[in-house]
């Protein structure tokens, strides 16, 4: 795997660019749903329990797609 110090927004398909800036969307309203939603039923655990993993395994997964490069 190589990691560039610097993207090229050519070498990422427009259609591809557009897909990750709504999954990212999606991400953060989620993570907005879970912060709000488990004090407001007074579950047992903090959100970070759901919000932290979704967040750190979002970033992995982005950082794999922009390193990612065909030879």
């Amino acid at each position: 795997m190589n990691l560039p110090g610097h993207f090229h927004q050519a070498q990422y398909p427009k259609r591809a660019r557009w897909f990750m800036a709504i999954v990212w969307a999606l991400i953060t309203v989620k993570c907005g749903v879970v912060w709000w939603a488990m004090p407001h039923w007074n579950m047992p655990t903090h959100p970070i329990w759901v919000v932290g993993p979704t967040l750190i395994f979002a970033t992995l997964v982005t950082i794999l797609w922009l390193a990612h490069r065909e030879e």
